[in-house]
Order: structure tokens, then sequence, then C-alpha cells
């Protein structure tokens, strides 16, 4: 997503310690520390042994305009009040698809990808989460899926296909030592997990979307994965969201005196038919979907947002592949230039050494 910096990012702070009661609760605030995204600040009662309390919706916030981009969700997000236990970086909003302004498909933002020093993911678990009840259009057969297509495209080390190839070979070139350049990544389907209580019915704040990762693995007595990137996919678009999707990066700790856990994050509202967000946008798809739509669409989002989670992390509120308007990957290829993977015509993703967005169609 295209960044829009500001003088100072949100930042989630614990500020205050409350007793747990029958599930973990979770949260965030904005301060700024010690980088320009950082995002830590801490209060606590020692008497107590969790941060952590009942996570409800007392903590999921309703903006007062629409979220279009970053900075819609930072200003958002820092007016929010503090879920204990959580941490979170900024967050990289996918916008609806504006149009095309000519008839050739443009490369967005400004020249190659630019090296900033965060976390890269040569090796990333990919673990759905489904928030909701089912209904007529969030269905077994939709979440099937998804999954099918988490399944289908693992590979390296210790998966069933060894060698990457397409999207996810190309995201090899931003790692940083020769040996990590000429290896195959490892992308890993773990498990999904199911949430029938009610989503966030407004556009969420990225805290509660990183404390519902937490409190989803805790509910199933697991441990939050350091490789993990928790894709949180809900059965409705809410009101106040004007856009596709986002990845960001979160925390959690149990106790004051608990190492944080950092992971990666990302909300998958469902697109559905919703015009802005549809892979019908891609050229050569149409209205020729695999799956239906909705399938779709929220399958060439995906991978926007795994692609650029894995060469821009956010973990530890740092930044690493942007160019220098902002554009992550997926960004400068977004809606234009297509690809197939496992049958899905969607969105290719940018290459450093062609300088373009290659055609990157494998199986």
């Amino acid at each position: 997503m295209k960044k829009i910096k500001a003088a100072s990012w949100l930042v989630v702070l614990v500020s205050g310690l409350l007793l747990i009661s029958t599930a973990p609760s979770f949260g965030g605030d904005n301060k700024s520390g010690e980088s320009e995204n950082s995002q830590s600040s801490e209060k606590s009662n020692s008497n107590s042994n969790e941060l952590a309390s009942t996570y409800g919706s007392k903590y999921w916030g309703n903006p007062s305009k629409e979220i279009s981009n970053s900075k819609d969700q930072e200003d958002y997000d820092r007016g929010q009040a503090p879920i204990p236990g959580i941490e979170v970086a900024g967050s990289e909003v996918f916008s609806t698809f504006k149009g095309r302004q000519g008839a050739a498909a443009v490369i967005g933002g400004t020249g190659d990808l630019i090296d900033h020093g965060g976390q890269v993911l040569n090796e990333i678990h990919i673990y759905p989460i489904f928030w909701g009840a089912a209904t007529a259009t969030f269905t077994q057969g939709y979440k099937d899926a998804i999954n099918n297509f988490f399944t289908s495209i693992q590979c390296g080390a210790g998966t069933p296909t060894t060698v990457c190839t397409g999207h996810s070979d190309l995201v090899k070139q931003y790692f940083r030592t020769s040996a990590l350049k000429n290896t195959s990544p490892i992308i890993k389907y773990v498990r999904s997990f199911s949430d029938t209580t009610a989503p966030p019915s407004s556009s969420p704040s990225t805290a509660s979307i990183a404390a519902e990762a937490a409190k989803v693995v805790k509910a199933n007595n697991l441990s939050l994965d350091p490789l993990g990137f928790y894709i949180i996919f809900t059965n409705n678009y809410p009101s106040r969201v004007n856009f596709c999707a986002w990845h960001s990066a979160g925390s959690y700790k149990a106790t004051t005196k608990s190492v944080a856990q950092w992971f990666t994050v990302a909300y998958m509202p469902f697109v559905g038919n919703t015009a802005g967000c549809s892979a019908g946008y891609i050229p050569g798809v149409g209205s020729n979907f695999k799956n239906g739509q909705a399938v779709h669409s929220v399958i060439n989002v995906t991978t926007h947002e795994l692609y650029e989670t894995m060469t821009d992390s956010l973990l530890n509120n740092r930044y690493a592949w942007y160019d220098s308007a902002g554009y992550e990957n997926g960004d400068k290829c977004a809606w234009s230039f297509p690809s197939t993977i496992n049958g899905y015509l969607v969105q290719s993703e940018y290459s450093n050494f062609t300088h373009d967005c290659p055609n990157l169609t494998s199986n």
C-alpha cells in the first residue's frame, strides 16, 4: 500500500491493567516513541497476572469518516482506546480501484523499490482466520476455496513443492544475503481458525484486528507464531470502509513481564461484489471469475497483501522495501499487469531486476 507519511505514526500502548475474565482482551493507543512509527508505552498493576481482560466491541471504534488510505487509518487508530497487551505498527491500506487514466497500464509510484532496513520474511506461515457467522455468501465453500488456494501455493523447503515459481519466486530478490537471494522462500499454510462472533460493523482499528488474531490463537491454547501471517477474513464489508484490505504487524504480551511476540496480520473484509475491489479490473478477467467474483476478488487482494508482507513486514514498526513515492511491490502493479497463480488471474508484483511488472504465471 502506498505510504502516506505524517509527523508521527500511531502508537499503541499498554495503558492499564485489567484482570482476566473469560477470554483475553487486547489493545492499542498512539504516542510516538523511538522511531517515526514507534508505538510503545506502558503502565500496569503488578498485582495482576494478565494484561488481557475480556476482549470485546468496546475496542472497535467507529470512524467519523471513510477510511480510504493509510493516513486515514493512522488518524483513526490514534484516537482509539488502548487494548492492554497489544502494540501495532502502521497499516498499509490497499485502496479501491480508481479507474484507468488511459488504455495502457502504468506502473505506479516512482522508480525501483528502496530498502529501508525493516524485516523481510524469507519464510512465512499462513493462518487464515474466518471471523463471523455463516451467511448466504460467507459460506464453507468460500472458506474452502481460500484454504485450498493457500494449500496450493505452498513452496520451499519442507513443503510438497520445494522450488517456488512465479510470484513466490520473485520476492527472493528483496532478501539481503546472496544465499537467500538464490534460495526459494518458504511459504507454508499451517491451518485456519474460525470465530463465529460478529466482527466490527464499522471499519476496525489496526489494534482490534491484531487483538482478534491473538484472541483466537489463545482460545485454541496455542502460541503466536513469530513467522505467522494471520489473515482476518470477515463476513462483512463494514461501514466507513473504502478500501479492499490492509496489512500490518502487531505484538502481544500476556503480562508486563512477558516478552512481546510480534507477528504479521492482514484485514480482509468481504469484498464480494464491491465494485472497487473486483478482480474483473485485472486485464483478461472481465466476468471470467474462478470460483465466482467474491472468491476471485479476495484471492487477488490476498496475493497483493501476502507478497507485500514478505517484502515489507512492518515487524517491530520498521519498514523494508518501498519506492520513493511510498509504493510497495504490490502497489506498483495493482489492478494491472496480469499473471496467473493456481488458475487465478491476478495482478503481478514489481521486480527491481526488470524494472517492471513481469508476467509471473505459475501453476
